[in-house]
């Protein structure tokens, strides 16, 4: 147990039943020298057993085979850092953090019980993230304010990636063969860039809310929606959804939305889906649509959409 702040070091690997390495105080650094500790599938591997802490910062080693890998669940434990982590191989969560302004940074958390990561507050931020092949979803973090970078979240038993609250932006996120939906963001003012989503059992991005926008991104072959978005003031541009069950890209649900620069084809119902409502019109701009097995540029409201230059016979 570390009660002391300081810098503290692993010499060996390390095995236990239970918790291994206890931190009941802030100021706490640990490198694992490239080490791996071991449970017995109880326990956490790294945890403050509950206890608030403050200003940990963890780096270079594996955690397996505990109920928890990395565990920090002491109420408004914050200002978590872990680097270079391989969370992997775990009975619940490989990574859970309770509080806020963690930083996460060449993660490993795969083949998880539950979720491969979960953070539970905002301001956080994320890269170069591997989550795959989890129980549950596999990259989740659910307050406001955070970035989200080089995220790959592939094969999870539920969503791939969960980016919820507003005011977050993600980008080179890539989610394949999920079994919920590939990207799912939950709230207003939110960006995903550069991003990729294919043959996942829910939607390829699902995004909830409004004020959010997507740009150069994929979503192809999923079995619902490949981008559906539940509210109005939303864009999409330079992005494709293509042989996707349902809808290409669903604007449908909420107006004031505009799609520009887009490619949607071969979908099994509409291309594109844009809803536009006196005053609270849409804009469709470049639009490529065909052999979509409905419409391929579908538009209804009491408005009339604006278009130019597209090619949606």
């Amino acid at each position: 147990m570390i009660t002391t702040a300081g810098n503290f070091f692993l010499k060996t690997n390390l095995t236990a039943a239970g918790d291994c390495i206890i931190v009941h105080h802030r100021n706490v650094a640990i490198d694992m020298k490239g080490h791996t500790i071991t449970g017995n599938g109880t326990g956490g591997g790294i945890t403050d057993t509950g206890i608030f802490v403050q200003s940990v910062a963890i780096s270079n080693g594996k955690i397996k085979n505990f109920n928890e890998g990395i565990d920090f669940f002491g109420f408004d434990s914050d200002l978590i850092t872990l680097e270079r982590i391989d969370a992997s191989s775990n009975k619940s969560d490989g990574i859970f953090i309770r509080g806020c302004c963690n930083s996460l940074t060449r993660i490993k958390a795969n083949k998880n019980g539950s979720a491969g990561i979960f953070v539970d507050e905002c301001c956080d931020v994320y890269n170069e993230i591997q989550a795959n092949d989890n129980g549950d979803e596999g990259f989740v973090t659910l307050g406001c304010c955070t970035g989200v970078n080089k995220v790959t979240a592939n094969d999870n038993a539920g969503d791939g990636a969960d980016v919820e609250g507003c005011c977050s932006g993600a980008s080179n996120i890539t989610a394949n063969r999920n079994k919920g939906n590939g990207v799912f963001m939950n709230d207003c003012c939110n960006s995903l860039i550069n991003s990729k989503a294919s043959n996942n059992t829910a939607a390829g991005f699902d995004i909830l809310s409004n004020d959010n926008a997507v740009a150069n991104s994929n979503a192809n072959d999923n079995r619902a929606d490949g981008m559906e978005f539940s509210d109005g003031d939303n864009q999409v541009a330079d992005s494709a959804a293509n042989n996707n069950k349902v809808v290409g890209i669903d604007l449908g649900n909420g107006d004031f939305n505009t799609v520009t620069d887009v490619t949607a084809n071969h979908n099994g119902t509409d291309g594109v889906a844009l809803l536009c409502n006196l005053n609270d019109e849409g804009n469709a701009v470049r639009v490529s649509a065909h052999n979509n097995t409905v419409k391929n540029l579908l538009e209804t409201g009491t408005g009339i959409c604006t278009n130019l230059l597209n090619n949606a016979p």
